[in-house]
């Protein structure tokens, strides 16, 4: 992220230490809710900062939130988001590159580990390792049901009950599942790619990663 991004955060982070415990309660789902809305990280902590400044002050009057934000928080913010120039087609793109690359990474890294150690114990024999199709639909289904969590977590921050919760803890479960069956399953080789270089591209991909986020907001 860019400079003023990590300013704007840390600033935040301070500020958010004067409020309550109900008062972070609250403010938690609200920055839950505007990290899936279509403006820049920059605009939305800009939005936090003043919510948080809202809620401290309401505090110190002896107001609750809802007595500061009104009852329906989701209209609260959409009317403040309504405000806000949104990103254009160019900044969604590098976002979602961006939000993706990690959870790339970390699959790239446990296969190259898995690999290895199929090495290490003699299952491989030399170090061209075999990529199935269980490999890459099993990654695609992982890297698929995570960005869906991600969006009805943030699409759904004000209904996070217990319920809720536990409804889509169970749903990432069944997909990491369903995710390593196929991994197991479906054993077609694809192609092969030496191990030196697969941990190469997970490297290659971390520093496109970092690249990418610090053009972003």
């Amino acid at each position: 992220m860019s400079r003023r991004v990590k300013d704007i955060l840390k600033e935040n982070n301070e500020l958010e230490k004067q409020l309550s415990d109900d008062g972070k309660k609250v403010l938690t789902d609200i920055v839950v809710y505007l990290r899936g809305v279509p403006v820049s990280m920059y605009e939305q902590e800009k939005v936090r900062r003043d919510i948080t400044q809202m809620l401290i002050d309401g505090e110190k009057r002896g107001n609750s939130s809802k007595e500061v934000i009104g009852e329906d928080y989701r209209e609260f913010c959409d009317s403040i988001v309504a405000e806000i120039p949104h990103m254009s087609r160019k900044e969604k793109v590098l976002v979602f590159i961006r939000d993706t690359l990690p959870a790339l990474i970390v699959l790239l890294v446990i296969w190259c580990a898995g690999r290895l150690m199929e090495i290490l114990f003699g299952t491989l024999t030399s170090f061209d390792c075999p990529v199935t199709l269980g490999n890459l639909l099993g990654g695609i289904l992982v890297l698929t049901g995570a960005e869906g969590l991600i969006t009805l977590l943030t699409r759904y921050a004000f209904d996070s009950s217990r319920s809720f919760n536990m409804k889509w803890g169970a749903v990432l479960v069944v997909v990491f599942i369903v995710a390593v069956c196929v991994n197991y399953l479906f054993t077609y080789k694809v192609f092969s790619i030496h191990l030196g270089v697969a941990a190469v591209l997970a490297l290659a991909v971390f520093i496109v990663y970092r690249m990418v986020d610090l053009c972003v907001d």
